[in-house]
């Protein structure tokens, strides 16, 4: 049975204080409002804070202040200095206790810190959510009354950039039976001007069923070749074994593949991305019956009773579309490969949408922001969003129980990496 926390004791002196601030309050003969309450926990806190800074400084001295009797050090206090502070309240003016010696440091409010708030992790959250560093400078002064430059906002979150690094170069698992790959365009300014970047992203299943984010790389264009050293590295940091692998239709991707990771590794194209192609050659009027009649080709329950939907497919739609249909008759054996496995393992692996709703979310703040002033500055962005989305990722996938049964007969051995 989990302990009960314990309430706080009351502390008489606080209550003391509290007390005395209502009643300071309730006196006022127009009564009171809002900014009133306001005004009065300013107060209360300012001397709050200062009362226990006074409390450290005795214990730190040794003796109560006016005390007539024997001290133990002939270090004394030497009064206060004026210190502005950034609370939840605003601006606080605090005066902080000082000695003769200069050693008394408080542990309430050390020295050199000017915010007891948490502005840092306020504005970095802000810059998660892809708000501008003079957005945020903005809204904490509308919120707390003070005010940041745009200048301070990005030393702020530039707190971020060790963590960022360490993170890109984190030791990965050794077995990943899925992994999804795709790229998405930012703008990013490269010597003054505005330039589109891939970002290449990369997440894995792994052995649990639980998934994440592997990394993130900032290219200038999206390659086979620049994927195939992303694998290297993947590699490097420690994965051994990949089962399946989904893509797009990107060129010679797949030899890529087969080169790092070996023909154990299954390359599937991405049926969505072949789906969305070929309704480029289409009116929109035809979309929603052509991706019906696909729809029994792909999701149907054998290779047999997909080959019997193709052929309808085709006779359907050849004579008037034959652009369409010809990007399914030329990568077929992508739709046929899904049939090679188990129910289970198909609906995993015949889309990228795992890794497309993390662009998505990745390009709702990179769009806020406009074009980012610099490679750090998107870095920043696109890691601080990664890490709001993995606290979203709770447990594994869906009916990843069965999923597994199905690798260890389809897969064997795909999981044996793990006890080593």
């Amino acid at each position: 049975m989990a302990e009960r926390k314990r309430k706080p004791k009351p502390n008489p002196e606080m209550e003391q204080l509290a007390q005395s601030l209502i009643a300071a309050m309730a006196s006022q003969q127009d009564g009171y409002n809002a900014s009133d309450v306001y005004e009065t926990m300013q107060e209360g806190l300012k001397l709050a804070m200062e009362r226990l800074m006074q409390t450290e400084l005795t214990a730190f001295l040794g003796y109560q202040k006016s005390s007539q009797e024997e001290k133990p050090t002939s270090n004394r206090r030497n009064g206060t200095t004026s210190k502005t502070v950034h609370s939840k309240h605003g601006a606080l003016e605090l005066n902080i206790p000082r000695d003769r010696n200069s050693a008394f440091e408080s542990h309430i409010l050390p020295k050199h810190q000017r915010d007891i708030c948490e502005i840092e992790d306020k504005g970095i959250s802000m810059y998660a959510r892809g708000m501008s560093d003079r957005g945020i400078s903005d809204t904490i002064e509308e919120i707390y009354g003070f005010s940041l430059s745009a200048t301070v906002i990005g030393q702020m979150t530039d707190a971020v950039l060790p963590l960022v690094k360490e993170w890109q170069n984190r030791p990965l698992r050794k077995v990943y039976p899925f992994i999804f790959i795709d790229a998405l365009y930012v703008d990013m300014k490269v010597e003054r001007c505005s330039q589109k970047r891939a970002i290449y992203v990369m997440i894995g299943i792994d052995e649990d069923g639980r998934k994440d984010v592997l990394g993130f790389w900032n290219k200038a264009t999206e390659g086979a070749d620049e994927w195939m050293k992303i694998f290297d590295e993947i590699q490097s940091r420690g994965v051994e074994k990949v089962s399946f692998m989904s893509a797009d239709g990107l060129s010679g991707l797949e030899r890529a593949v087969d080169a790092c990771f070996g023909k154990e590794t299954v390359f599937q194209r991405c049926i969505v991305h072949m789906v969305r192609n070929s309704l480029k050659h289409l009116p929109r009027s035809e979309y929603a019956a052509f991706c019906s009649d696909i729809k029994d080709v792909y999701s149907a329950v054998s290779l047999n009773a997909a080959l019997d939907a193709f052929d309808l497919f085709k006779a359907k739609w050849e004579n008037g579309y034959s652009k369409a249909v010809k990007v399914w008759t030329e990568q077929f054996k992508y739709a046929e490969h899904l049939f090679i496995h188990p129910i289970e393992i198909r609906r995993v692996i015949y889309t990228t949408n795992t890794i497309e709703s993390v662009n998505s979310a990745l390009r709702k703040v990179t769009n806020l922001k406009g074009a980012l002033p610099s490679e750090d500055a998107l870095s920043k962005l696109l890691y601080l969003r990664i890490q709001n989305l993995l606290k979203t990722w709770k447990g594994p996938v869906r009916f990843w129980t069965d999923i597994k049964k199905k690798l260890d007969i389809c897969c064997p051995g795909w999981n044996e990496l793990r006890a080593k």
